[in-house]
C-alpha cells in the first residue's frame, strides 16, 4: 500500500499518463523520480510534483538503452536506499507494413517499439526487484494497452511491432507476478483504451482527425476517451489494495467508471483476458 515517504520510479513521466501518475503519487507523499528523455517537459513534471512532495525530481534516462537503465537505477537505489514503487509507463508507438516497408526500416521499427516498450519493462523491473526484495515489499504496475484485449479490439494491419511489444509486456506482467509475489511484491497492469495523451493526439493528427469521443468511436468502435488523471488514480488505487487482492492482473480501462471501480478492489469484469 502507498504510504508517505516511499520512493517511486515512473518511466516516461514527462507527459501524458506518466506525468499524471507522478503527480498523483507525489500528492500522496511519495518521493517520485520521473525518468524520461524529454528533459524540458520532465522539468515541468518535477515542478508539479514538488508542489506536493519537495524531494521529488526528474532524471534523464533513455529506457531503450540498457546501460542508462543500469546507471540511473543504481544511482537511485544508492541515493534513496531502495525503491518501493515502479511504474513501467514509458512507451512509443509507430506503424509499419509487411508489404511496403523496407527490411531496414522494418528492423528499425521493431527495435524502436520492442526496446522502449518491452525490454525496458524487463530491465527496469530487474533493477528494482532486488531492492524491493530487501525491503520485503514493493509495487510494480505496468501500463500496457487495450490492444491486448482482442475480443473487443481486433488487430490492425499496421501496428505489428507495437502490439508485439505490448503482448510481451502482458506476459512479463504475469510471470513477474508469479515469481515476485513470494517476496511481498505485487505486480499488476492497467490496459487503458483511448486516453487524451500526447501520443494519441499525435496519432490522430497524423491521420487528419480531431481527437474526441466521436472520432474515437469511428476509429475503434467505442466512443470512450479517458483523461490521464483518471488512469493515474486507477493505478494508485491498485497500489492501495491489501494483500488479499490478486496479482498478475491486467485491467482494461475504457470509461471513467472503470477507473473508479478499481478503488473498491479487484474487478473480474475488467481483468478478464479476452484474447
Amino acid at each position: 500500500m502507498i504510504s508517505e515517504g516511499m520512493v517511486a520510479v515512473v518511466t516516461g513521466g514527462a507527459q501524458g499518463i506518466g506525468r499524471s501518475i507522478c503527480v498523483s503519487l507525489a500528492s500522496r507523499g511519495v518521493k517520485v523520480i520521473s525518468l524520461d528523455v524529454k528533459d524540458e517537459s520532465n522539468r515541468i513534471t518535477e515542478k508539479l510534483m514538488r508542489e506536493f512532495q519537495p524531494q521529488s525530481k526528474a532524471m534523464h534516462c533513455d529506457v531503450s538503452d540498457p546501460r542508462q537503465i543500469d546507471s540511473v537505477f543504481s544511482e537511485i537505489i544508492e541515493n534513496e536506499g531502495g525503491i518501493d514503487i515502479l511504474v513501467n509507463n514509458a512507451a512509443v508507438f509507430s506503424t509499419t507494413s509487411f508489404a511496403e516497408t523496407s527490411y531496414e526500416d522494418a528492423l528499425k521499427d521493431w527495435s524502436y517499439n520492442i526496446d522502449t516498450n518491452a525490454r525496458s519493462t524487463f530491465l527496469c523491473s530487474k533493477k528494482a526487484a532486488p531492492s524491493m526484495i530487501k525491503k520485503g515489499h514493493g509495487e510494480i504496475v505496468n501500463i500496457i494497452t487495450n490492444h491486448v484485449k482482442r475480443c473487443l479490439f481486433p488487430p490492425s494491419d499496421s501496428e505489428h511491432s507495437y502490439d508485439a511489444s505490448k503482448y510481451a509486456q502482458l506476459s512479463l506482467n504475469e510471470s513477474m507476478a508469479r515469481e515476485l509475489s513470494g517476496y511481498g511484491i505485487r505486480v499488476n497492469a492497467v490496459c487503458p483504451a483511448a486516453t487524451r495523451s500526447p501520443m494519441l493526439t499525435e496519432f490522430f493528427d497524423s491521420i487528419g482527425m480531431e481527437l474526441n469521443r466521436e472520432t474515437i468511436g469511428h476509429v475503434s468502435g467505442f466512443a470512450s476517451l479517458l483523461e490521464c488523471e483518471e488512469v493515474a488514480e486507477a493505478v494508485c488505487a491498485i497500489m492501495n489494495w491489501n494483500e488479499s487482492e490478486p496479482t498478475g492482473q491486467a485491467y482494461l480501462l475504457m470509461y471513467s467508471e472503470d477507473c473508479a471501480e478499481l478503488e473498491n478492489g479487484h474487478s473480474e469484469r475488467l481483468s478478464k483476458q479476452v484474447m
